[in-house]
């Protein structure tokens, strides 16, 4: 008897102590509108799992997806709570995840990132020791690098001008092998155009090694889903040319950066308040690096703007260098590329 006198009393002293337990429990069953009306109080109000709350510029607040949240701060439709958001940790882990997955924000991350050269050189060497853990995240770096013939062209040259790399590739003899060998059959230097020249895909060759890209089947590694039998054809190709490449969204970031108009944000100042707020705070902005090299497709965004010193990082490691070429040897589209462009090359 004693004790369920004390259960009950301990059960009372609770609701005493913490009545919002039960507001918390019941917004969870609101609408957003409905508990604003309840609580005016952003604070106390709730968005089911995986949904952010944003703050309309008209005041009122709404639970959206982390895409919708940046379309909307973008077009000026709503502000950014930071305050908010630290209150909210798995809201800002999302927020964050969208942030890696957007061209537009992460072109100016890029682009800040460039102009700051202790966050660079702090953010390269945290990679190394990343990939110095797990050498699965080398192949997502090198994985866009060396699939794009765009990329590969620029990889090839940074790699020409790495003092160390070029000693090391010379002294390799797996390497100095491979690269006087005759080019293997594959997808290799224009395949992609001879193979589907005559409209299989419902596209025309344009006399260069790529497809026209506004009828093609494209680069995207979700080519297969079009329907497009050359284009599973090719898929499969280009898998079996690299056993280690992740299947990553392919991103050409080459067009977006001859034309920066399509990088820019409609409400820059929104945006880039948003995004100052996450590059100020170290962890967050750690958090962020640390999202960027675990994913391929955005390895993939971030190889045109600024794949030297990404590139230099990993070749300054004798290690690394090791197991790049490594990597390299593997991958028969860039090995064919290598032994194109380079048919008398010393290395």
């Amino acid at each position: 008897m004693n004790s369920q006198f004390v259960f009950l009393f301990a059960m009372i002293l609770s609701i005493a102590i913490s009545p919002s337990f039960f507001e918390n429990s019941f917004a969870q069953q609101m609408t957003p509108h409905q508990q604003w009306k309840k609580f005016a109080d952003t604070d106390m109000m709730t968005c089911k799992s995986g949904h952010l709350l944003l703050q309309k510029s008209n005041g009122n607040p709404a639970c959206v997806m982390p895409s919708t949240y940046l379309k909307l701060i973008d077009r000026g439709y709503g502000n950014h709570n930071q305050s908010l958001m630290d209150k909210n940790p798995d809201m800002m882990t999302h927020l964050m995840n969208s942030m890696a997955s957007n061209e537009k924000v992460m072109h100016h991350w890029h682009e800040m990132l460039q102009k700051n050269s202790t966050m660079m050189m702090q953010t390269m060497d945290r990679w190394v020791l990343q990939i110095k853990d797990n050498p699965e995240l080398l192949k997502n770096m090198l994985a866009p690098m060396t699939t794009d013939p765009e990329l590969r062209e620029k990889m090839i040259h940074t790699m020409k001008n790495h003092p160390q790399m070029e000693n090391h590739l010379k002294s390799h003899s797996a390497w100095m092998d491979s690269v006087h060998q005759p080019m293997t059959t594959g997808m290799g230097h224009g395949s992609d155009s001879m193979m589907m020249d005559g409209g299989m895909c419902g596209g025309k060759s344009d006399g260069m090694k790529n497809h026209t890209k506004s009828m093609s089947c494209s680069m995207d590694h979700n080519d297969s889903k079009m329907g497009c039998p050359m284009c599973e054809k090719i898929h499969e190709q280009r898998l079996a040319n690299c056993p280690w490449c992740p299947d990553y969204k392919h991103h050409s970031m080459s067009s977006h950066s001859m034309n920066s108009h399509s990088m820019t944000m409609s409400s820059s100042n929104k945006m880039m308040d948003m995004i100052h707020h996450v590059w100020i705070n170290s962890e967050m902005t750690k958090d962020m690096h640390a999202m960027m090299i675990e994913d391929p497709s955005h390895m993939a965004m971030m190889s045109d703007q600024m794949m030297e010193p990404m590139l230099n990082a990993v070749m300054d490691d004798a290690d690394l260098r090791e197991q790049m070429i490594e990597l390299m040897l593997e991958h028969k589209d860039f090995m064919n590329s290598i032994r194109h462009d380079n048919p008398e090359t010393e290395h």
